[in-house]
């Protein structure tokens, strides 16, 4: 009777699992979602938005303004690449997650230009961000050339 048990455990284990894998999958995917709109609205939008109580305050041309449309970008790329695991059969590489994250955090910043009004910390940031990105690029290309696909 116990070998009965035992096998009757393990199947219920095995078909719990696979159903809480796919629900695990659908909530990564509304989360990456979310974190897509919501720092693409942040990053885009001239106004923040008034029903998320961290925004609440913030008033426009200011460094807290200019600092959330940069971090927005983080968002975005954090939930592309949530989105990306999630369908991907392949690993995401660091290489090419650091690329996304740094892309889309000099786009918020430009957003946060463009909004918020330029200053010299914003300029001189973005000039770095440009060649931090150029030299992730650079790299993570000069990687992949590396790379023995003959195993």
């Amino acid at each position: 009777m116990d070998g009965v048990w035992d096998t009757i455990n393990y199947i219920s284990f095995v078909y719990f699992r696979g159903i809480m894998t796919t629900v695990l999958k659908a909530y990564l995917l509304i989360i990456g979602l979310f974190s897509m709109v919501m720092g693409l609205w942040a990053m885009t939008a001239p106004d923040f938005v008034s029903w998320y109580p961290a925004f609440e305050g913030v008033e426009r041309k200011t460094p807290l303004a200019n600092f959330i449309r940069t971090m927005s970008g983080v968002f975005v790329a954090s939930g592309y690449i949530l989105v990306r695991f999630i369908f991907s059969s392949s690993k995401v590489q660091l290489g090419t997650v650091l690329i996304y994250l740094c892309a889309f955090m000099l786009i918020g910043k430009i957003c946060g230009l463009i909004y918020e009004g330029f200053h010299t910390h914003d300029i001189i940031a973005i000039i770095l961000g440009l060649f931090v990105l150029i030299g992730l690029v650079v790299v993570h290309k000069h990687r992949k050339n590396l790379l023995n696909y003959d195993l």
